[in-house]
């Protein structure tokens, strides 16, 4: 039986996988990755107050602080930012260094009661800010351009701006 006539493709999966995956195909959402990048690190200065403002049913400041840094920093997103020239390439070694610092926060201090006034959370927001800071941000506004909310019947209920 020869499955790819009965499903209407003539390629194989690796030739698919290498037309749908190169360059071309990250370049077109790297405003996407940017604004990732730049929300993960918005989100490492806030205190708890400002956190908790973002709280929602759908919306878990804890869980998007390490969730968000993660996808911002998946290899092929991050090298897009960078040979797309969003970011300059003397940023890259300041940022992943400051990934890795993220990645170090034990486990017993990702909570609440830590953020505000443990040492690690305070390095840790100092630096976001100052990254910030060199990479030309001077806003700290969380943005929610690229975030959509569904209600529980799959309703949007919420779209970011540049969906």
């Amino acid at each position: 039986m020869n499955w790819k006539s009965i499903f209407g493709s003539k390629k194989s999966s690796s030739e698919l996988k290498s037309e749908e995956f190169n360059d071309e195909y990250y370049d077109k959402q790297v405003d996407f990755y940017y604004s990732n990048l730049i929300s993960s690190l918005i989100l490492f200065t806030f205190k708890t107050d400002k956190l908790e403002k973002l709280a929602g049913p759908v919306f878990d400041p804890i869980f998007e602080l390490e969730s968000e840094i993660d996808y911002a920093f998946t290899p092929v997103l991050f090298e897009t930012i960078f040979r797309k020239g969003l970011i300059n390439n003397s940023h890259k070694l300041e940022l992943l260094k400051f990934k890795k610092k993220t990645d170090n926060i034990p486990s017993e201090i990702w909570d609440w009661e830590f953020i505000d006034n443990h040492n690690t959370w305070i390095e840790i927001r100092k630096e976001a800010d100052e990254l910030l800071d060199k990479l030309g941000v001077s806003s700290r506004e969380y943005s929610e351009d690229y975030t959509t909310v569904y209600d529980n019947k799959g309703n949007v209920i919420k779209k970011g701006g540049k969906l």
